[in-house]
């Protein structure tokens, strides 16, 4: 028994001397060949035409340096190694034969069927398929190219580490960070710090994004911007989905859109979220804490739609309308703003809703004498008409009523107290009401300046609000 042991022990040993000496980095050919010994170490100087082998590892230089025992050669003067498929160039390299890696100085081209790899120096892995370069990087496949300062290329899956300025470049979209990871089989790209995408139709900035160049598709978070290149309009906030086939974004957690046109006031919208369909015809939908402002148009509500081409606003859920000195409130709110000049303001109650309130239009008196009095209209649907940013005339259909107050000669003459079905007002260039019309069972009462003490001079539903969004 002691002795078969020892005949495996033998056998064991020789099986591990001939793995090893296979894993041996082998001369094959040179022009000329010396030996000598450098600290303790048997050593080769190879020159001329010199070729290595080691495994399926083929080399190939102008000058070589070999270690023996230490199994490491270095490489100088055209290198050129070769496995399977795999060209790695260069002009000066170190090649570890137990690690099967090669560490390349001086310029460094890697080259398979999937991809050029390009940098300024680099370590390639022969076991796991592993390069990691350095400087200038730059990687080329029919499909994408990256640039960065340093790249890790894992061959088996074309998955790529980058660091440092980097680009990537595909036929959906150009993406710049600090840091990207990209899975090409995936067609998944992750990018980390001062992020960059750029679409056919977007450009989008953020702390950080995920990009599916399959999909088209983005996910971004952090300081969000997305800005649109066919309508000057840009969208921020704190996270982002963006879906380009769809021409759909959502933007989350403090979004905020602003529209610069040429020769006109900014458009500015903030809310909780933002939905933007950037299809013909445009809209942006804007949910909670909404707050919008267009030169003198200012506004809130719970739900918000902004359609950019026909330059109109639909507002619901607590709608309240502020232009220049008149507060307007109802069920729903729509306004008609072409070529930024306001046209016509819509107030209408709903009376399925729940909660439904009267149409209520209050207007402010710009003299400060008479700051105190409000001019008030309710009723079931108020249509305003503007020009030139002006109040023209109002239409109120459905229970309306009417408080406005009397001037003559710019001093206060008490007020007029009207209701009827319907109500047609006309403004004078003074913004004051010049006319006056009752449709339907009307009823009038004239108030005398001197017993306005002893007189309600509101409507009820009267609300004066003062919280008007800021930009």
């Amino acid at each position: 028994m002691y002795n078969f042991l020892i005949i495996i022990f033998i056998c064991l040993i020789s099986f591990s001397n001939v793995s090893f000496a296979q894993d041996k980095i082998e001369l094959k050919n040179a022009d000329e060949l010396t030996g000598k010994v450098i600290d303790g170490q048997d050593v080769r100087e190879a020159n001329g035409n010199v070729e290595f082998v080691q495994g399926n590892v083929k080399v190939y230089c102008n000058s070589a340096t070999q270690f023996i025992s230490a199994n490491r050669v270095e490489l100088r003067g055209n290198v050129r190694i070769y496995q399977d498929t795999l060209t790695l160039l260069t002009s000066k390299a170190t090649y570890f034969g137990d690690d099967k890696k090669a560490i390349c100085e001086g310029g460094v081209t890697l080259k398979d069927p999937n991809a050029t790899l390009r940098a300024d120096n680099g370590i390639y892995s022969f076991t796991d398929a592993k390069a990691i370069f350095k400087g200038d990087v730059i990687i080329i496949n029919p499909e994408y190219k990256i640039t960065s300062n340093e790249l890790t290329y894992i061959r088996n899956t074309e998955d790529s580490f980058a660091k440092g300025r980097v680009i990537v470049t595909t036929d959906s979209a150009i993406i710049k960070a600090d840091n990207i990871d990209f899975y090409k089989a995936r067609g998944i790209t992750f990018a980390y710090g001062n992020v960059n995408i750029e679409s056919d139709s977007t450009i989008i900035t953020s702390d950080t994004a995920t990009n599916n160049s399959v999909e088209k598709t983005s996910i971004a978070s952090g300081n969000v911007k997305i800005e649109s290149l066919n309508n000057s309009t840009i969208v921020l906030g704190n996270k982002l989905e963006n879906f380009e086939k769809e021409n759909y974004t959502i933007v989350k957690d403090n979004a905020k859109l602003i529209q610069i046109e040429e020769n006109k006031d900014t458009v500015y919208i903030y809310c909780d979220t933002m939905e933007a369909y950037r299809n013909k015809p445009g809209q942006y939908i804007a949910k909670g804490n909404v707050r919008l402002i267009r030169n003198d148009f200012l506004s809130k509500c719970g739900l918000g739609i902004y359609y950019k081409d026909s330059e109109t606003v639909s507002l619901s859920i607590e709608p309240i309308v502020w232009q220049k000195n008149i507060q307007m409130t109802g069920d729903s709110i729509y306004a008609e703003l072409p070529n930024n000049k306001l046209q016509t303001i819509f107030v209408k109650k709903i009376p399925q809703l729940q909660n439904s309130v009267l149409s209520f239009v209050i207007s402010e008196n710009e003299d400060e004498y008479f700051k105190d009095r409000y001019d008030q209209i309710s009723g079931g649907d108020i249509t305003l008409k503007f020009e030139d940013d002006k109040i023209n005339f109002i239409e109120v259909t459905n229970n309306s009523r009417s408080i406005y107050f009397v001037y003559e000669e710019n001093k206060a003459n008490g007020l007029n107290n009207v209701e009827g079905e319907f109500i047609n007002i006309n403004f004078g260039e003074d913004k004051k009401v010049s006319k006056i019309k009752v449709v339907e069972n009307p009823k009038g009462e004239y108030v005398p300046e001197s017993l306005l003490s002893q007189t309600n001079l509101t409507l009820p539903g009267f609300n004066l609000r003062s919280d008007k969004p800021e930009r």
